[in-house]
């Protein structure tokens, strides 16, 4: 069920992408790349959290809406996330993995050309792969597995905002992002009870427009 609820999630999503791109009179497209810099907070995560840093990137559609500075950029990312932890007892690295679609309303001063722009929306996150690996300190013992075996938990696919704030060049532009999950990011394997731990992205990012 829950791969069936990923599929339909993602194909919603491509479908109506599609459909509004088809719509737009005047639409381009490019490719995003850059790095995260990814950690986990809530309640039920323990002291010594970190940041993991990653790789983010991926292709956007820009489809202007009711002219002038307006537009909406669907997307499609693949998102290095997670965090490190050194506590007393271990010291280690989440690396949950996600593909990304966010849909995010843009304003820029000057499309097409050089100035600064804006965006904000929301954005789906497909978990691909979560991996728990590191060392027990006592005895100076390395682990390294996925996040079921090792803890007992799963990552869930997450429902999240995005913001950000960039300067375009032209074709070519440099962007700053912050995320953020509105729900929990992981539960129980058995139960399926939810875990207070959210993920929180800070993205920059270069972006090429064709």
């Amino acid at each position: 069920m829950r791969k069936l609820f990923r599929i339909s999630t993602l194909a919603a999503l491509g479908l109506g992408a599609a459909a509004v791109t088809a719509q737009a009179q005047e639409k381009a497209f490019g490719l995003v790349a850059g790095a995260n810099f990814a950690t986990i907070n809530g309640s039920d995560i323990s002291d010594g959290t970190g940041t993991r840093t990653g790789f983010v990137g991926g292709i956007f559609f820009a489809i202007p809406v009711g002219g002038g500075n307006w537009s909406i950029e669907p997307e499609v990312l693949y998102s290095m996330q997670g965090a490190t932890y050194d506590n007393e007892f271990f010291d280690g690295t989440y690396a949950v993995d996600y593909v990304r679609i966010p849909v995010l309303v843009k304003w820029a001063a000057n499309p097409g050309g050089k100035g600064f722009y804006v965006m904000l929306g929301p954005s789906v996150g497909i978990n691909v792969s979560c991996n728990d690996s590191g060392t027990y300190k006592p005895t100076d013992t390395d682990y390294d597995g996925s996040c079921e075996d090792e803890d007992g938990i799963q990552a869930k696919t997450v429902f999240s905002g995005d913001l950000g704030a960039g300067y375009s060049f032209g074709r070519f532009g440099l962007e700053g992002r912050y995320g953020f999950d509105w729900g929990d990011a992981f539960e129980v394997v058995d139960g399926g009870e939810g875990i207070d731990a959210k993920n929180s992205v800070i993205s920059v990012m270069l972006r090429w427009t064709k």
